[in-house]
């Protein structure tokens, strides 16, 4: 059956997600519901997208899958790790010199920026795209940088300690800027010739679905243009939503000025 064969059960990923779960539930003390679902979240993810059929298409078929299972990668499984962090427990980690100057180094925003969006377009250069499709090595390695790179992305953004964070006016131009480069990443590859990533645009049927997939109307070249689309509008979408929250941040932090009563005595210290 068609659909039989666009799962793969049998992924490494499952001895990773299983780690990364071992690991959270011994070492995030303190955590609350809220933070173990994101946590969770996270991983359920992970998992998807490389078994499920994103994953499966991902592997020389689809580039369109490919750009989908980057940006969970990226933006998706790093924002869950640093969003189910414990902030108390986290602050008493951070309080040491090593670990805060860690802290520091990543919220300088021009690191977080070149990791993020720099990632995108290094993985993209036809030669590296195809290559790291084609051996495993290689492919596991880019794996990894998305994951780190998202990571040092949003911690300027949503790092556990407020101190490196950077404040809502800066975070909003550093979230603009980020999607306007995943925006012009996005169109060249949505108008550039099939040259972006070569091993898609001729696939070696190994499970025997490129038929049904021509069938589809799914042709690398309509495929490609959807892998535009995907790094174009998502992670913009996503970017707009982090906006609202640092807006709302911004918001919740101002207080309110509290109204003049006549007759009320000033505070201490206020003169006409």
């Amino acid at each position: 059956m068609m659909s039989e064969k666009l799962w793969y059960w049998t992924s490494p990923v499952w001895l990773v997600v299983v780690m990364l779960l071992v690991g959270y539930l011994i070492l995030a003390r303190g955590r609350s519901r809220t933070q173990l679902a994101i946590f969770l979240l996270g991983l359920i993810a992970l998992t998807l997208a490389f078994v499920s059929p994103v994953g499966v298409l991902s592997d020389g078929y689809l580039f369109s899958a490919h750009m989908v299972q980057h940006l969970v990668l990226l933006l998706v499984v790093p924002l869950c790790i640093l969003l189910s962090l414990p902030k108390q427990q986290m602050s008493q980690w951070f309080n040491r010199p090593k670990f805060d100057r860690f802290g520091r180094l990543l919220a300088i925003a021009s690191i977080g920026w070149i990791c993020g969006v720099g990632a995108m377009w290094f993985w993209h250069v036809p030669t590296l795209c195809s290559t790291a499709a084609q051996r495993p090595a290689v492919g596991l390695l880019r794996d990894l940088s998305l994951v780190l790179a998202g990571l040092a992305f949003w911690w300027p953004i949503y790092a556990p300690c407020a101190r490196y964070r950077l404040d809502p006016l800066r975070g909003i131009a550093y979230l603009f800027s980020a999607c306007l480069g995943c925006t012009l990443l996005g169109i060249y590859i949505t108008f550039a010739p099939l040259s972006v990533c070569p091993v898609f645009a001729s696939p070696v049927d190994r499970i025997g679905i490129l038929n049904s997939l021509y069938d589809a109307g799914i042709t690398p070249g309509i495929d490609q243009h959807i892998g535009g689309l995907m790094m174009w509008v998502p992670p913009c979408v996503l970017y707009v939503g982090a906006i609202i929250s640092l807006l709302s941040r911004w918001y919740s932090d101002v207080e309110p000025e509290s109204p003049f009563v006549p007759g009320r005595a000033k505070p201490s210290g206020v003169t006409l």
